[in-house]
Protein backbone atom coordinates (compact mmCIF):
# COMPACT_ATOMS: atom_id res chain seq x y z
CA UNK A 1 0.00 0.00 0.00
CA UNK A 2 1.13 3.73 -0.47
CA UNK A 3 2.13 5.57 2.53
CA UNK A 4 -0.38 6.50 4.53
CA UNK A 5 -1.22 10.45 4.05
CA UNK A 6 -2.12 12.34 7.29
CA UNK A 7 -5.82 13.41 7.43
CA UNK A 8 -7.05 16.09 4.78
CA UNK A 9 -8.90 19.08 6.87
CA UNK A 10 -7.93 22.90 7.43
CA UNK A 11 -4.71 23.40 9.31
CA UNK A 12 -6.06 24.30 12.57
CA UNK A 13 -3.21 25.52 16.13
CA UNK A 14 -2.66 22.89 18.17
CA UNK A 15 -4.35 22.16 21.12
CA UNK A 16 -3.13 20.58 24.19
CA UNK A 17 -3.67 17.17 24.15
CA UNK A 18 -1.24 16.19 27.36
CA UNK A 19 -3.53 17.74 29.70
CA UNK A 20 -2.85 19.12 32.94
CA UNK A 21 -5.74 18.01 35.45
CA UNK A 22 -6.38 19.77 38.99
CA UNK A 23 -7.18 17.65 41.54
CA UNK A 24 -11.37 18.52 41.25
CA UNK A 25 -10.80 17.27 37.76
CA UNK A 26 -8.68 14.55 37.92
CA UNK A 27 -10.89 12.83 40.57
CA UNK A 28 -13.85 13.40 39.00
CA UNK A 29 -13.01 12.29 35.82
CA UNK A 30 -11.78 9.63 36.76
CA UNK A 31 -15.01 8.49 38.73
CA UNK A 32 -12.74 7.37 42.12
CA UNK A 33 -12.18 8.04 45.26
CA UNK A 34 -8.55 9.26 44.94
CA UNK A 35 -6.19 11.97 45.92
CA UNK A 36 -3.53 13.53 44.35
CA UNK A 37 -1.16 11.61 46.40
CA UNK A 38 -2.23 8.14 45.12
CA UNK A 39 -0.97 9.16 41.49
CA UNK A 40 2.08 7.16 42.56
CA UNK A 41 2.58 3.73 40.99
CA UNK A 42 3.12 1.68 43.74
CA UNK A 43 3.09 -1.55 42.38
CA UNK A 44 3.13 -3.59 38.78
CA UNK A 45 -0.16 -2.77 36.97
CA UNK A 46 -1.39 -4.73 33.64
CA UNK A 47 -4.12 -4.24 31.29
CA UNK A 48 -5.63 -6.90 32.63
CA UNK A 49 -5.00 -6.24 36.31
CA UNK A 50 -5.78 -2.83 36.98
CA UNK A 51 -6.49 -0.99 40.17
CA UNK A 52 -7.23 2.63 39.41
CA UNK A 53 -5.99 5.27 36.95
CA UNK A 54 -2.84 4.08 34.49
CA UNK A 55 -0.04 6.77 36.05
CA UNK A 56 3.71 6.39 34.88
CA UNK A 57 5.84 8.46 36.25
CA UNK A 58 8.33 9.68 34.09
CA UNK A 59 11.00 12.34 35.14
CA UNK A 60 9.47 14.62 33.79
CA UNK A 61 6.40 14.22 35.45
CA UNK A 62 3.41 11.82 35.90
CA UNK A 63 1.32 10.67 32.79
CA UNK A 64 -1.97 8.91 32.60
CA UNK A 65 -2.41 6.82 29.92
CA UNK A 66 -5.72 3.81 28.88
CA UNK A 67 -5.84 0.67 27.87
CA UNK A 68 -6.50 -0.79 24.48
CA UNK A 69 -6.37 -3.81 22.50
CA UNK A 70 -5.16 -5.63 26.00
CA UNK A 71 -2.09 -3.33 26.70
CA UNK A 72 -1.54 0.15 28.08
CA UNK A 73 -1.32 3.02 26.40
CA UNK A 74 0.22 6.60 26.50
CA UNK A 75 0.11 8.84 23.26
CA UNK A 76 1.62 12.09 23.16
CA UNK A 77 4.36 12.14 25.77
CA UNK A 78 6.48 14.84 25.61
CA UNK A 79 9.76 13.87 25.11
CA UNK A 80 11.55 17.63 23.64
CA UNK A 81 10.36 20.84 24.02
CA UNK A 82 8.84 23.40 21.30
CA UNK A 83 11.09 23.58 18.56
CA UNK A 84 9.54 26.96 17.51
CA UNK A 85 11.14 30.74 18.05
CA UNK A 86 15.01 30.60 19.06
CA UNK A 87 14.46 26.61 19.25
CA UNK A 88 13.72 26.54 15.37
CA UNK A 89 16.44 24.12 13.06
CA UNK A 90 18.76 23.88 16.33
CA UNK A 91 19.18 20.56 18.61
CA UNK A 92 16.06 19.43 20.65
CA UNK A 93 16.24 19.90 24.14
CA UNK A 94 14.20 18.31 26.99
CA UNK A 95 10.56 19.36 28.47
CA UNK A 96 9.77 21.76 30.80
CA UNK A 97 9.38 19.50 33.95
CA UNK A 98 5.71 18.83 35.37
CA UNK A 99 3.80 18.17 38.66
CA UNK A 100 0.39 17.31 38.27
CA UNK A 101 -0.83 14.46 36.32
CA UNK A 102 -1.21 14.73 32.71
CA UNK A 103 -3.21 12.47 30.42
CA UNK A 104 -2.07 10.91 27.21
CA UNK A 105 -4.86 9.75 25.52
CA UNK A 106 -4.22 10.88 22.06
CA UNK A 107 -1.17 11.14 19.16
CA UNK A 108 0.46 14.71 20.11
CA UNK A 109 0.38 16.92 16.64
CA UNK A 110 2.15 16.01 13.61
CA UNK A 111 5.72 17.77 12.59
CA UNK A 112 4.45 20.87 9.77
CA UNK A 113 4.32 19.58 6.19
CA UNK A 114 0.87 20.41 4.84
CA UNK A 115 1.00 23.29 1.68
CA UNK A 116 -0.78 26.22 3.04
CA UNK A 117 -1.54 26.94 -0.70
CA UNK A 118 -3.81 23.75 -0.70
CA UNK A 119 -7.13 24.84 0.81
CA UNK A 120 -9.59 22.45 2.61
CA UNK A 121 -6.33 21.01 4.14
CA UNK A 122 -6.61 20.18 7.78
CA UNK A 123 -4.80 18.19 10.54
CA UNK A 124 -3.22 19.22 13.56
CA UNK A 125 0.11 20.61 13.10
CA UNK A 126 2.39 22.10 15.49
CA UNK A 127 6.12 23.04 15.63
CA UNK A 128 5.87 21.69 19.59
CA UNK A 129 5.88 17.91 17.77
CA UNK A 130 8.22 16.39 19.54
CA UNK A 131 5.72 13.81 21.26
CA UNK A 132 6.04 9.94 21.30
CA UNK A 133 3.49 6.98 22.39
CA UNK A 134 3.62 3.89 24.15
CA UNK A 135 2.51 0.81 24.49
CA UNK A 136 3.30 -1.81 26.94
CA UNK A 137 1.98 -4.86 28.86
CA UNK A 138 2.36 -3.75 32.09
CA UNK A 139 4.24 -1.11 34.23
CA UNK A 140 6.94 -1.29 36.57
CA UNK A 141 6.71 -4.66 36.84
CA UNK A 142 10.61 -5.51 36.82
CA UNK A 143 10.24 -7.54 33.24
CA UNK A 144 12.58 -6.60 30.69
CA UNK A 145 10.82 -6.54 27.78
CA UNK A 146 12.47 -6.06 24.32
CA UNK A 147 11.68 -2.21 23.38
CA UNK A 148 10.72 -1.75 19.73
CA UNK A 149 10.98 1.73 18.38
CA UNK A 150 9.20 2.62 15.43
CA UNK A 151 10.27 5.02 13.23
CA UNK A 152 7.50 6.06 11.13
CA UNK A 153 7.41 6.16 6.95
CA UNK A 154 6.96 9.41 4.56
CA UNK A 155 10.57 9.99 3.44
CA UNK A 156 11.66 12.45 5.50
CA UNK A 157 9.05 14.91 4.86
CA UNK A 158 5.67 14.03 5.70
CA UNK A 159 3.09 11.74 8.10
CA UNK A 160 3.58 10.86 11.68
CA UNK A 161 3.42 8.48 14.08
CA UNK A 162 -0.54 8.39 14.37
CA UNK A 163 -2.82 6.09 12.57
CA UNK A 164 -4.87 2.75 13.04
CA UNK A 165 -2.30 1.16 10.82
CA UNK A 166 0.91 2.03 13.27
CA UNK A 167 -0.96 1.89 16.71
CA UNK A 168 1.61 -0.92 18.78
CA UNK A 169 -1.16 -2.07 21.37
CA UNK A 170 -1.29 -5.53 19.52
CA UNK A 171 2.14 -6.45 18.94
CA UNK A 172 2.74 -5.28 22.90
CA UNK A 173 0.19 -7.00 24.25
CA UNK A 174 0.95 -10.02 21.98
CA UNK A 175 4.22 -10.20 22.23
CA UNK A 176 5.03 -9.16 25.64
CA UNK A 177 7.03 -6.44 24.04
CA UNK A 178 7.39 -2.16 24.67
CA UNK A 179 6.27 -0.50 21.45
CA UNK A 180 7.23 3.35 21.39
CA UNK A 181 6.66 5.49 17.94
CA UNK A 182 7.74 8.96 18.48
CA UNK A 183 7.19 11.96 15.95
CA UNK A 184 10.00 14.34 14.72
CA UNK A 185 10.59 17.24 12.99
CA UNK A 186 10.86 16.41 8.77
CA UNK A 187 11.05 18.53 5.58
CA UNK A 188 13.08 21.74 5.66
CA UNK A 189 12.08 22.68 9.60
CA UNK A 190 14.24 19.49 10.18
CA UNK A 191 16.58 19.18 7.11
CA UNK A 192 17.67 22.72 6.25
CA UNK A 193 21.65 23.56 6.07
CA UNK A 194 22.72 26.62 7.58
CA UNK A 195 25.68 25.85 8.90
CA UNK A 196 28.00 27.89 5.80
CA UNK A 197 25.77 30.84 7.03
CA UNK A 198 26.43 31.13 10.74
CA UNK A 199 27.96 28.58 12.91
CA UNK A 200 25.18 29.07 15.93
CA UNK A 201 23.22 26.59 12.93
CA UNK A 202 25.94 23.94 13.14
CA UNK A 203 24.14 20.37 12.52
CA UNK A 204 20.81 21.76 11.45
CA UNK A 205 20.46 19.88 8.15
CA UNK A 206 19.88 17.29 11.41
CA UNK A 207 18.00 18.62 13.17
CA UNK A 208 14.76 16.04 12.74
CA UNK A 209 17.24 13.32 12.64
CA UNK A 210 18.90 14.77 16.14
CA UNK A 211 14.99 14.81 17.45
CA UNK A 212 15.25 10.92 17.24
CA UNK A 213 18.42 11.02 19.13
CA UNK A 214 16.65 12.60 21.87
CA UNK A 215 13.77 10.44 21.97
CA UNK A 216 15.79 7.02 21.96
CA UNK A 217 17.64 9.41 25.50
CA UNK A 218 13.83 9.58 26.68
CA UNK A 219 13.56 5.52 25.75
CA UNK A 220 17.06 5.09 27.79
CA UNK A 221 15.84 7.00 30.92
CA UNK A 222 12.11 6.45 31.37
CA UNK A 223 11.47 3.09 29.25
CA UNK A 224 11.82 0.80 32.70
CA UNK A 225 9.06 2.46 33.91
CA UNK A 226 7.08 1.43 31.45
CA UNK A 227 7.88 -2.47 31.53
CA UNK A 228 10.89 -2.35 29.20
CA UNK A 229 15.01 -2.90 28.61
CA UNK A 230 16.51 0.14 28.09
CA UNK A 231 19.23 -2.37 27.35
CA UNK A 232 17.60 -4.16 24.49
CA UNK A 233 16.07 -1.15 21.93
CA UNK A 234 15.53 -2.38 18.64
CA UNK A 235 15.31 0.73 15.86
CA UNK A 236 12.96 -0.02 12.96
CA UNK A 237 10.91 1.46 10.43
CA UNK A 238 9.54 0.84 6.71
CA UNK A 239 10.58 3.41 3.83
CA UNK A 240 11.73 7.12 5.51
CA UNK A 241 11.63 5.01 8.13
CA UNK A 242 14.01 2.50 7.27
CA UNK A 243 16.13 5.43 5.90
CA UNK A 244 16.27 7.14 9.24
CA UNK A 245 17.68 3.74 11.07
CA UNK A 246 20.20 3.98 8.44
CA UNK A 247 21.06 7.61 9.51
CA UNK A 248 21.04 6.91 12.98
CA UNK A 249 23.63 3.64 12.38
CA UNK A 250 26.11 6.24 11.41
CA UNK A 251 24.91 8.84 14.19
CA UNK A 252 27.68 9.53 16.84
CA UNK A 253 25.13 11.14 19.02
CA UNK A 254 22.83 7.92 18.82
CA UNK A 255 25.81 5.29 19.88
CA UNK A 256 25.08 2.81 22.61
CA UNK A 257 21.01 4.33 22.23
CA UNK A 258 20.07 0.95 20.37
CA UNK A 259 21.14 -2.41 19.92
CA UNK A 260 19.59 -3.81 16.86
CA UNK A 261 18.30 -2.11 13.53
CA UNK A 262 15.39 -3.20 11.03
CA UNK A 263 15.36 -1.61 7.71
CA UNK A 264 12.20 -2.07 5.54
CA UNK A 265 11.90 -1.22 1.85
CA UNK A 266 14.19 1.89 2.81
CA UNK A 267 17.93 1.34 1.99
CA UNK A 268 18.55 4.25 0.03
CA UNK A 269 19.64 6.62 2.34
CA UNK A 270 19.31 10.56 2.06
CA UNK A 271 22.19 12.28 2.84
CA UNK A 272 23.05 15.24 0.72
CA UNK A 273 26.48 17.02 -0.70
CA UNK A 274 26.97 19.88 0.91
CA UNK A 275 26.97 22.44 -1.93
CA UNK A 276 23.56 20.99 -3.05
CA UNK A 277 22.19 21.65 0.39
CA UNK A 278 23.92 25.16 0.70
CA UNK A 279 21.81 26.03 -2.44
CA UNK A 280 18.54 24.66 -1.26
CA UNK A 281 19.45 26.65 1.87
CA UNK A 282 19.99 29.54 0.01
CA UNK A 283 17.20 29.40 -2.24
CA UNK A 284 14.57 29.07 0.77
CA UNK A 285 16.12 32.09 2.13
CA UNK A 286 16.05 34.16 -1.23
CA UNK A 287 11.77 33.62 -1.30
CA UNK A 288 12.25 34.96 2.06
CA UNK A 289 14.14 38.03 1.52
CA UNK A 290 16.27 36.73 3.96
CA UNK A 291 19.54 37.91 3.45
CA UNK A 292 22.50 34.83 4.38
CA UNK A 293 24.77 36.53 6.77
CA UNK A 294 21.24 37.39 8.37
CA UNK A 295 19.57 33.96 8.77
CA UNK A 296 18.73 34.30 12.23
CA UNK A 297 15.88 35.67 10.86
CA UNK A 298 14.27 32.37 9.56
CA UNK A 299 13.67 32.17 13.46
CA UNK A 300 10.93 34.75 13.75
CA UNK A 301 9.10 34.27 10.28
CA UNK A 302 5.83 32.91 10.18
CA UNK A 303 5.52 29.30 9.70
CA UNK A 304 3.37 29.57 6.70
CA UNK A 305 5.85 31.67 5.09
CA UNK A 306 8.36 28.88 5.31
CA UNK A 307 6.21 25.96 4.57
CA UNK A 308 4.98 28.45 0.94
CA UNK A 309 8.63 28.85 0.40
CA UNK A 310 9.61 25.21 1.22
CA UNK A 311 6.73 23.99 -1.54
CA UNK A 312 7.76 26.19 -4.02
CA UNK A 313 11.20 24.98 -3.99
CA UNK A 314 9.36 21.39 -3.79
CA UNK A 315 8.14 22.08 -6.93
CA UNK A 316 10.94 23.68 -8.93
CA UNK A 317 13.15 20.92 -8.22
CA UNK A 318 10.48 18.57 -9.40
CA UNK A 319 8.94 16.92 -6.15
CA UNK A 320 9.72 13.24 -6.34
CA UNK A 321 13.20 12.08 -8.58
CA UNK A 322 12.64 9.96 -11.04
CA UNK A 323 12.23 6.55 -9.35
CA UNK A 324 9.83 8.29 -6.59
CA UNK A 325 12.41 9.17 -4.45
CA UNK A 326 12.01 12.49 -2.51
CA UNK A 327 14.92 15.10 -3.63
CA UNK A 328 14.58 17.65 -0.67
CA UNK A 329 16.15 18.71 2.21
CA UNK A 330 18.10 16.37 3.70
CA UNK A 331 20.86 15.58 6.33
CA UNK A 332 23.98 16.74 5.48
CA UNK A 333 27.55 14.64 6.05
CA UNK A 334 28.71 17.95 7.88
CA UNK A 335 31.84 16.22 10.16
CA UNK A 336 29.17 17.39 12.95
CA UNK A 337 25.87 15.19 13.27
CA UNK A 338 26.49 13.02 10.58
CA UNK A 339 30.54 12.26 9.93
CA UNK A 340 30.20 9.57 7.30
CA UNK A 341 27.21 8.74 4.61
CA UNK A 342 25.28 5.34 6.10
CA UNK A 343 26.81 2.71 3.87
CA UNK A 344 27.68 4.74 0.80
CA UNK A 345 31.42 4.40 1.74
CA UNK A 346 31.26 1.11 4.14
CA UNK A 347 29.26 0.88 6.88
CA UNK A 348 30.05 3.22 10.00
CA UNK A 349 32.21 2.14 12.52
CA UNK A 350 29.72 2.87 14.88
CA UNK A 351 27.41 0.39 14.20
CA UNK A 352 29.75 -2.46 13.48
CA UNK A 353 28.42 -4.63 15.93
CA UNK A 354 24.76 -3.89 15.32
CA UNK A 355 22.64 -6.93 13.90
CA UNK A 356 20.63 -5.90 10.92
CA UNK A 357 17.40 -7.50 9.27
CA UNK A 358 16.24 -5.88 6.38
CA UNK A 359 14.23 -6.43 3.26
CA UNK A 360 12.24 -5.48 0.39
CA UNK A 361 8.88 -6.26 -1.33
CA UNK A 362 8.62 -7.95 -4.30
CA UNK A 363 7.27 -5.28 -6.48
CA UNK A 364 8.05 -1.69 -4.55
CA UNK A 365 6.96 1.01 -6.73
CA UNK A 366 4.04 -0.59 -8.82
CA UNK A 367 0.97 1.75 -6.31
CA UNK A 368 3.01 4.89 -7.29
CA UNK A 369 3.93 4.35 -10.70
CA UNK A 370 0.14 3.88 -11.61
CA UNK A 371 -0.90 6.44 -9.19
CA UNK A 372 1.25 8.60 -11.46
CA UNK A 373 0.89 6.17 -14.90
CA UNK A 374 -2.55 4.59 -14.94
CA UNK A 375 -2.35 3.00 -18.11
CA UNK A 376 0.88 1.56 -17.21
CA UNK A 377 0.13 -1.53 -17.57
CA UNK A 378 -0.88 -1.55 -21.25
CA UNK A 379 2.24 -0.07 -22.72
CA UNK A 380 3.91 -1.71 -25.41
CA UNK A 381 7.88 -2.16 -25.06
CA UNK A 382 8.90 0.38 -26.50
CA UNK A 383 6.78 2.78 -23.85
CA UNK A 384 8.67 0.13 -21.19
CA UNK A 385 12.17 1.51 -22.33
CA UNK A 386 11.80 4.88 -23.22
CA UNK A 387 9.99 5.36 -19.45
CA UNK A 388 13.42 4.17 -18.16
CA UNK A 389 15.74 5.50 -19.83
CA UNK A 390 16.35 8.61 -17.85
CA UNK A 391 18.10 6.09 -15.49
CA UNK A 392 19.59 3.79 -17.33
CA UNK A 393 20.05 6.22 -20.54
CA UNK A 394 20.87 3.55 -23.77
CA UNK A 395 21.12 0.60 -21.54
CA UNK A 396 17.27 0.82 -20.87
CA UNK A 397 16.60 -1.80 -23.81
CA UNK A 398 19.16 -3.70 -23.11
CA UNK A 399 18.09 -4.16 -19.44
CA UNK A 400 14.26 -4.78 -19.94
CA UNK A 401 15.79 -7.60 -22.44
CA UNK A 402 17.38 -9.13 -19.49
CA UNK A 403 14.33 -9.42 -17.52
CA UNK A 404 12.24 -10.52 -20.05
CA UNK A 405 14.77 -13.38 -21.07
CA UNK A 406 15.46 -13.97 -16.74
CA UNK A 407 11.90 -13.87 -15.93
CA UNK A 408 9.45 -15.60 -18.71
CA UNK A 409 6.33 -16.05 -17.14
CA UNK A 410 6.23 -12.33 -16.32
CA UNK A 411 4.13 -9.98 -18.56
CA UNK A 412 5.96 -6.74 -19.57
CA UNK A 413 3.59 -4.78 -16.53
CA UNK A 414 5.55 -6.70 -13.61
CA UNK A 415 8.73 -6.70 -15.82
CA UNK A 416 8.48 -3.55 -15.70
CA UNK A 417 7.73 -3.39 -11.47
CA UNK A 418 10.56 -5.86 -11.02
CA UNK A 419 13.03 -3.39 -12.73
CA UNK A 420 12.12 -0.43 -10.50
CA UNK A 421 11.68 -2.37 -7.43
CA UNK A 422 15.60 -3.55 -7.92
CA UNK A 423 17.05 0.33 -9.16
CA UNK A 424 17.55 1.56 -6.53
CA UNK A 425 15.48 0.04 -3.18
CA UNK A 426 16.40 -4.23 -4.03
CA UNK A 427 20.37 -2.81 -5.09
CA UNK A 428 20.65 -0.59 -2.14
CA UNK A 429 19.36 -2.90 0.37
CA UNK A 430 21.84 -5.99 -0.76
CA UNK A 431 24.81 -3.15 -0.95
CA UNK A 432 24.18 -2.39 3.09
CA UNK A 433 23.57 -6.09 3.96
CA UNK A 434 26.72 -7.00 2.42
CA UNK A 435 28.61 -4.01 4.07
CA UNK A 436 27.34 -4.48 7.45
CA UNK A 437 27.98 -7.94 7.09
CA UNK A 438 31.58 -7.32 6.41
CA UNK A 439 31.87 -5.21 9.34
CA UNK A 440 31.05 -8.49 11.09
CA UNK A 441 27.92 -7.81 12.10
CA UNK A 442 24.78 -10.58 12.17
CA UNK A 443 22.85 -9.58 9.34
CA UNK A 444 19.27 -11.26 8.14
CA UNK A 445 17.88 -10.33 4.55
CA UNK A 446 14.19 -10.71 3.54
CA UNK A 447 11.77 -10.52 0.66
CA UNK A 448 8.08 -10.17 0.74
CA UNK A 449 6.93 -12.24 -2.42
CA UNK A 450 2.94 -12.33 -1.05
CA UNK A 451 0.74 -10.55 -3.26
CA UNK A 452 -2.30 -8.42 -2.78
CA UNK A 453 -5.26 -9.19 -5.16
CA UNK A 454 -6.15 -4.99 -5.01
CA UNK A 455 -6.40 -3.12 -7.83
CA UNK A 456 -7.42 -6.53 -10.31
CA UNK A 457 -4.07 -7.80 -9.05
CA UNK A 458 -1.76 -4.97 -10.75
CA UNK A 459 -0.39 -3.91 -7.35
CA UNK A 460 1.18 -7.45 -7.01
CA UNK A 461 3.42 -6.76 -3.16
CA UNK A 462 3.13 -3.13 -3.11
CA UNK A 463 5.83 -0.88 -1.12
CA UNK A 464 4.67 -0.30 2.44
CA UNK A 465 2.02 -3.78 2.13
CA UNK A 466 4.12 -5.19 5.14
CA UNK A 467 3.16 -2.84 7.53
CA UNK A 468 0.49 -4.41 9.19
CA UNK A 469 2.00 -7.98 9.22
CA UNK A 470 5.35 -6.58 11.45
CA UNK A 471 2.97 -4.38 13.18
CA UNK A 472 -0.26 -6.86 14.18
CA UNK A 473 -2.24 -4.52 12.56
CA UNK A 474 -4.09 -6.71 10.03
CA UNK A 475 -7.52 -5.49 9.80
CA UNK A 476 -7.30 -1.71 11.11
CA UNK A 477 -7.58 -0.55 7.00
CA UNK A 478 -9.98 -2.85 4.70
CA UNK A 479 -8.54 -6.00 3.43
CA UNK A 480 -9.41 -7.17 -0.20
CA UNK A 481 -12.35 -9.32 0.13
CA UNK A 482 -11.44 -13.42 0.53
CA UNK A 483 -7.89 -11.66 1.45
CA UNK A 484 -8.28 -11.66 5.75
CA UNK A 485 -6.89 -15.34 6.20
CA UNK A 486 -3.97 -14.56 4.09
CA UNK A 487 -2.82 -11.05 5.75
CA UNK A 488 -3.61 -12.59 9.13
CA UNK A 489 -0.83 -15.60 8.34
CA UNK A 490 1.43 -13.21 6.57
CA UNK A 491 1.19 -11.26 9.81
CA UNK A 492 1.89 -14.45 12.33
CA UNK A 493 4.91 -14.88 9.86
CA UNK A 494 6.68 -11.80 10.07
CA UNK A 495 5.32 -10.20 13.31
CA UNK A 496 7.20 -12.90 15.15
CA UNK A 497 9.90 -12.97 13.31
CA UNK A 498 10.54 -9.17 13.86
CA UNK A 499 9.60 -9.84 17.80
CA UNK A 500 12.11 -13.01 17.89
CA UNK A 501 14.81 -10.82 16.50
CA UNK A 502 13.46 -7.99 18.85
CA UNK A 503 14.41 -10.17 21.80
CA UNK A 504 17.95 -12.10 20.89
CA UNK A 505 19.12 -11.10 17.81
CA UNK A 506 18.10 -14.05 15.72
CA UNK A 507 14.50 -13.48 13.85
CA UNK A 508 12.67 -16.89 13.64
CA UNK A 509 9.71 -18.94 14.32
CA UNK A 510 7.29 -22.70 13.68
CA UNK A 511 5.62 -20.55 10.88
CA UNK A 512 8.82 -20.33 8.70
CA UNK A 513 12.39 -22.50 8.20
CA UNK A 514 15.21 -21.20 10.02
CA UNK A 515 16.89 -18.39 8.94
CA UNK A 516 20.24 -18.49 7.70
CA UNK A 517 22.32 -15.80 8.39
CA UNK A 518 23.44 -13.62 5.59
CA UNK A 519 26.92 -13.83 4.18
CA UNK A 520 28.08 -12.40 0.79
CA UNK A 521 28.93 -15.17 -1.16
CA UNK A 522 25.86 -17.04 -1.20
CA UNK A 523 23.32 -14.15 0.00
CA UNK A 524 20.49 -16.71 1.80
CA UNK A 525 17.20 -14.42 1.72
CA UNK A 526 14.39 -15.61 3.30
CA UNK A 527 11.26 -15.13 0.72
CA UNK A 528 8.30 -14.83 2.96
CA UNK A 529 5.05 -16.03 1.78
CA UNK A 530 2.16 -18.21 2.80
CA UNK A 531 4.79 -20.84 2.53
CA UNK A 532 8.09 -19.00 3.36
CA UNK A 533 11.08 -20.76 2.26
CA UNK A 534 14.65 -19.38 2.42
CA UNK A 535 16.87 -19.13 -1.37
CA UNK A 536 20.28 -18.06 -1.89
CA UNK A 537 20.59 -15.10 -4.04
CA UNK A 538 16.98 -14.95 -5.01
CA UNK A 539 17.80 -11.59 -7.44
CA UNK A 540 21.56 -12.19 -8.28
CA UNK A 541 20.95 -12.62 -11.97
CA UNK A 542 18.82 -9.28 -11.96
CA UNK A 543 21.03 -7.04 -9.69
CA UNK A 544 24.34 -8.48 -11.20
CA UNK A 545 22.86 -6.68 -14.69
CA UNK A 546 22.51 -3.71 -12.99
CA UNK A 547 25.88 -3.35 -11.45
CA UNK A 548 27.72 -3.90 -14.96
CA UNK A 549 27.67 -0.73 -15.81
CA UNK A 550 27.17 0.85 -12.23
CA UNK A 551 29.23 4.14 -13.11
CA UNK A 552 26.09 5.35 -15.95
CA UNK A 553 23.42 5.03 -14.05
CA UNK A 554 21.94 8.03 -12.22
CA UNK A 555 21.02 7.67 -8.41
CA UNK A 556 18.08 10.24 -8.69
CA UNK A 557 17.73 10.58 -4.73
CA UNK A 558 18.00 13.60 -2.28
CA UNK A 559 19.81 15.80 -4.81
CA UNK A 560 22.72 13.40 -5.34
CA UNK A 561 23.08 12.73 -9.40
CA UNK A 562 26.46 11.92 -8.95
CA UNK A 563 27.16 8.38 -10.54
CA UNK A 564 25.50 5.62 -7.84
CA UNK A 565 29.62 3.95 -7.55
CA UNK A 566 30.77 7.74 -6.16
CA UNK A 567 30.73 8.21 -2.27
CA UNK A 568 30.42 11.99 -1.07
Amino acid sequence: MQERSPERAEIAPREEKTMKLGRREFVMGLSAPLVLQACTVSQARTARNRAGPIIANTRYGPVIGREERGALQFKGLRYGATTSGNSRFMAPSPPTPWSEPQTAFTDGPIAPQLDPAQAGQKAEESEDCLTLNVWTPALADGRKRPVMVWLHGGGLWRLSAGGDYQNGARLAANNDVVMVSPNHRLNVLGHAYFDEFDPAFAGSSSAGMLDLVLALEWVRDNIEEFGGDPENVTIFGQSGGGQKVSLLMAMPAAYGLFHKAIIQSGPAPLALERPYAKDLAARLLALLDIPQHRVREIQTVPLDAIMRAYYRIFQEIGGFGTMGVIQDFAPVVDDVALPQHPFWNGASPLSKDIPLLLGTVRTEMTEYFLAENPEAPQRDLAAVVAQLEPIFGADAEAIVAHYRAAHPQAGLWEVDALIRADWPTRLFTQRIADEQSKAGAPVYLYRMDWETSARNGLLMSPHAIDIPFVLDTVGSEPVEAGQLDEQVRMMQQMSAAWVSFARDGAPRSPTFPEWTAYNRTSRPTLLFNLQSRMANDPDGSDLDRLKRNLANYRVVAGGVTTPANQGR
